[in-house]
């Protein structure tokens, strides 16, 4: 195989006469193209005519030898490019215990990405208008579609770097929900499992096409896909949240499983006076991951971190020029940002755009440029893809855990840090304790 010369310019056709590689098309030719990416430094060049990037390469520096893409290694195993900045974050960053922690814990907490009461926020609508007081954004509607749009995508980078580093076998770690009930008048118990993950992906689903035929939501989706209609009216989020809870409440064999699982987990328990049953319901349901061991790696996290914001805010600024069906201020997706994301630099490294789904130069002015009018509201019709429908979060995930306090005396960025209570708690019988229940509105938390 002959090596590929640095700085000159080569098309799709004369890389593969170089190397060696048979020109194929479809899924095939982009295995090739993202093994050449993933080996190699480079930049498109510019054409002269149009101003645009070219779709050739020039090639400033090997990072490694070429892997041909085949069958066995499903377009070779270096091809995670667009998560490799998490797998390393993960496995420079990650302090190894086994705790269970929610997704929004993890953003925040855990990986320190995103601020908690922002994330939050988007679930209270008093929280909502302080946030934008505070961060003069003048768009309210907007902070909470970007804020969900931006946890979507994190969570979607999060779990497909979790099973990359699975298949790798260089983690152990457990995706699973964790079930609040009604213990007491004033208190209540938890119970957290993966034992139950399958039935309720067929629970919610159920639901979602029972709720599209209710109330004709949409004519081109079915199941979970309909979860971005549902979590965007109160009205639906309640109902689907009390049918989801009921289905399993009046389900047999899932309450034994729980109930056995808390017995398991806590030394305490006591059928009669623990149990979930009608007397002591369920609450709610989310889902959360526990890591109890990985393979740790040298790198910077602080850069590393900042690469992955920029990916988000790229994909989620191109998903709303798409699905926003109001005009957007340029001020405003940079106060949210800037209000959202623990590590944010006001610009955005011209590699991750340039890269980004082989966006013209028109689209990456508009993603990044300086027009402060975003365009005229698209169709309902161009909203949401299906894979932004799939990668919408379950039930519990759309629900605040804390609520924030004392909002008038300091400034968003120490108002919205908030802190949580310790996670260690959430392996015990009692998950709110007395002092908790002296601030924290109960009802507000589900």
């Amino acid at each position: 195989m002959t090596e590929l010369e640095l700085n000159k310019e080569y098309t799709y056709p004369q890389i593969c006469e170089t190397v060696g590689w048979k020109q194929t098309t479809g899924d095939s030719k982009m295995a090739q193209i993202r093994e050449i990416e993933d080996a190699n430094e480079y930049y498109h060049p510019i054409n002269k005519k149009t101003h645009k990037p070219k779709k050739s390469y020039v090639f400033t520096k090997k990072l490694r030898d070429l892997v041909e893409p085949s069958r066995e290694n499903n377009g070779g195993a270096h091809n995670t490019k667009n998560i490799q900045s998490m797998i390393d974050y993960l496995q420079a960053k990650f302090d190894l215990d086994d705790n269970w922690y929610s997704f929004t814990d993890w953003y925040c907490e855990k990986l320190e990405l995103m601020h908690k009461g922002i994330c939050n926020a988007v679930y209270h609508p008093d929280e909502i208008d302080a946030v934008c007081e505070e961060c003069k954004i003048s768009d309210g509607k907007l902070f909470c579609e970007y804020v969900s749009a931006a946890k979507s995508e994190l969570k979607n980078m999060f779990l497909k770097a979790l099973a990359y580093l699975d298949k790798k076998n260089k983690i152990t770690y457990q995706d699973q929900y964790k079930f609040t009930y009604q213990l007491g008048k004033r208190t209540r118990g938890s119970v957290i499992t993966d034992s139950l993950n399958e039935q309720i992906e067929e629970n919610e689903t159920i639901v979602c096409n029972d709720m599209n035929e209710d109330y004709k939501l949409s004519k081109m989706m079915k199941g979970r896909q309909l979860l971005k209609i549902i979590y965007s009216k109160e009205k639906l989020t309640k109902e689907f949240k009390e049918l989801s809870l009921g289905m399993l409440q009046d389900d047999d064999y899932a309450i034994n499983v729980l109930n056995c699982e808390l017995s398991y987990q806590h030394p305490t328990f006591h059928s009669d006076y623990c149990s979930i049953c009608k007397e002591r319901p369920l609450i709610s349901y989310y889902r959360g991951i526990a890591i109890a061991d990985m393979e740790l790696e040298e790198s910077d996290p602080d850069c590393l971190a900042l690469d992955i914001t920029n990916r988000i805010r790229t994909k989620v600024r191109k998903s709303l020029m798409k699905s926003y069906r109001k005009p957007m201020e340029l001020s405003d997706l940079q106060a949210i940002e800037k209000a959202l994301f623990q590590q944010y630099y006001d610009k955005i490294d011209e590699d991750i755009i340039l890269l980004a789904d082989n966006d013209d130069a028109s689209d990456i002015e508009q993603i990044f440029g300086g027009n402060d009018n975003w365009g005229e509201p698209v169709s309902m019709e161009n909203d949401f893809t299906i894979e932004e429908m799939l990668d919408m979060p379950t039930e519990g995930e759309v629900q605040s855990e804390f609520t924030l306090t004392n909002t008038n005396c300091v400034e968003y960025n120490e108002i919205y840090k908030n802190e949580s209570h310790g996670r260690k708690s959430d392996r015990e019988l009692f998950c709110v304790t007395g002092k908790d229940s002296d601030y924290i509105d109960i009802d507000a938390l589900y």
